[in-house]
């Protein structure tokens, strides 16, 4: 069966719904996973993963860190949680669930980025997206799925969003699929520098987002929204190409 999709409530990202019974919580939940909507910031409005490639990593690292998003205000992180749906929310996690929060909540500390607010949601899609640059949405079956390097590897790409915010939103609105695609190319370089320099294994992202295929295609079939995304095939390769830069 073909997937239909749920878009968000303005101009945000977006992710795939699958054809089965949903609650009003879980399609509102769904669509805020990957929303794009939120406080705007600068973006790295640049360069295709080939001029990362050609710059080379410590070019790459001094950019990002000259560029590097402003945090939001207490008032704009308020209003952001504020606007999350009130049920849908993991709260009772356990102490085996919280620990494995805690893979998170260390990368966002050694990135400085302790204001980011992590929250588990109740969805049966195996997923990790940054939120209005504010939140990590972890879903249930994300987090149960992957290791503490994988969490971290994915939160690390997530991050690397905050980067070309403004722009993402600009290619989605546009139906620009390359663009969509070359920028998230361009989140897994960010997240394998990000990853090299706190001396964690950056092969974790792409082992990551394979759990996540296998589980989804497996639970519901095949995404509606695989053109806006490069292919395992396509992110692989580009992992070995940043392995030897």
């Amino acid at each position: 069966m073909e997937p239909i999709h749920v878009p968000t409530p303005r101009n945000g990202r977006r992710i795939s719904l699958y054809p089965r019974r949903w609650s009003g919580t879980a399609a509102v939940l769904l669509a805020l996973l990957l929303d794009g909507e939120g406080v705007q910031s600068q973006s790295l409005s640049f360069r295709t993963p080939e001029d990362l490639l050609a710059g080379g990593p410590a070019a790459l690292v001094g950019l990002l860190e000259s560029s590097r998003p402003a945090p939001l205000s207490t008032e704009d992180l308020r209003a952001t949680l504020r606007a999350l749906p009130a049920q849908g929310e993991v709260t009772d996690l356990g102490a085996a669930a919280d620990a494995k929060v805690d893979a998170v909540r260390q990368l966002l500390t050694a990135t400085r980025r302790e204001w980011y607010q992590i929250k588990v949601v109740d969805l049966p899609q195996a997923a990790l997206a940054l939120h209005a640059r504010a939140v990590i949405l972890i879903s249930a079956p994300a987090l149960a799925l992957l290791s503490a390097a994988e969490r971290r590897a994915l939160a690390a790409h997530e991050i690397g969003h905050e980067y070309v915010w403004t722009e993402w939103n600009r290619a989605h609105q546009e139906g620009d699929q390359k663009r969509l695609k070359e920028l998230e190319l361009v989140c897994d370089a960010i997240a394998v520098v990000t990853l090299r320099g706190l001396g964690s294994n950056p092969s974790m992202l792409v082992d990551a987002l394979e759990k996540i295929d296998r589980f989804n295609r497996a639970r519901f079939g095949r995404a509606a929204n695989k053109t806006s995304y490069p292919t395992l095939a396509e992110r692989r390769a580009f992992a070995r190409r940043l392995a030897k830069w």
